[in-house]
């Protein structure tokens, strides 16, 4: 596996670079939406700003992604940029189970720009979208395997778990900063959730893992299963450790300490920067990785 990584060229790279973009932009897309259901203490000019970012990111999670057509077509034919544009290796992608994925995810990004409708169907669409967004995710990889449908539910279910996590960083990032009371509320209210998002990823990763090898000590002996454990298993530790900082820091918030609100904004800001690098991670080794038989 290092040596492959090692052996990657430009266009790799590159193809890398854009499939952790894919991931960043259409998880913070999804989980703007679903924090701004969900996080009702937001002040107006918050959700605003949180609207303004899911457009943003649904832009540009549309646009990366099918980038990803063309970089996938030029991989078919040996790495060449004529590869790129040929039609008919690019309609062959797109017939492929990643075009599928792109096409079921751009409909989901769609309807998150429906957020910018001042109605409450607006508000219905954009959090359909955000389910479809995440849903998009789990119509390729092991996903495929059978069962598929519940592999599929368990990767969605994962999905928007992560989302909404993600989707809660800018607004409490914001907020400790400006309206520390506010701030605590929704740090509150976000840690409660996190302890069970914790228990979701982590059920949820470990039947994924039993469903795709049968046994999930043998997966530790592969390449591919030792990614799947360091990614379920990174990112329930960090949600978990979120989950307990804001629960700490949240009665500090509320009495409007001003070092538990910089403690809150550096702990924020740790957490995307790890969440960051665990994606770029996940796009490196499952570009040069794939689970035996897939």
């Amino acid at each position: 596996m290092l040596d492959a990584i090692a052996g990657a060229d430009a266009l790799v790279w590159i193809a890398i670079c854009v499939k952790a973009l894919v991931y960043a932009t259409s998880l913070t897309a999804a989980g703007s939406v679903l924090s701004y259901v969900s996080l009702r203490p937001l002040p107006a000019v918050e959700r605003g700003w949180l609207v303004r970012l899911a457009v943003f990111c649904a832009l540009a999670a549309a646009v990366l992604s099918v980038a990803r057509l063309p970089l996938r077509a030029s991989f078919l034919m040996g790495g060449t940029w004529e590869g790129a544009f040929d039609p008919m290796i690019l309609t062959m992608v797109a017939q492929s189970p990643l075009g599928t994925s792109i096409a079921l995810r751009l409909l989901g990004l769609a309807l998150v720009l429906a957020l910018l409708i001042p109605a409450r169907i607006g508000t219905a669409l954009s959090v359909i979208g955000a389910v479809l967004v995440a849903a998009s995710f789990a119509f390729r990889g092991h996903a495929l395997a059978e069962p598929r449908i519940v592999l599929g539910l368990l990767i969605t279910l994962h999905i928007v778990t992560v989302a909404f996590w993600i989707g809660a960083f800018a607004p409490l990032y914001r907020l400790a900063g400006t309206d520390r009371a506010t701030a605590g509320m929704l740090a509150h209210r976000f840690g409660q959730s996190a302890v069970w998002f914790v228990g979701v990823l982590a059920v949820s990763g470990v039947v994924t893992l039993w469903l795709l090898t049968g046994n999930p000590l043998t997966a530790i002996t592969t390449a591919y299963g030792q990614l799947f454990i360091l990614k379920i298993g990174s990112f329930t530790a960090l949600l978990g450790l979120a989950a307990w900082n804001k629960l700490l820091l949240t009665p500090a918030l509320l009495r409007q300490d001003q070092d538990a609100a910089v403690k809150l904004r550096r702990s924020i800001a740790i957490e995307a920067v790890l969440v960051a690098l665990i994606l770029l991670t996940t796009a490196t080794l499952t570009t040069v990785t794939a689970p035996a038989g897939m």
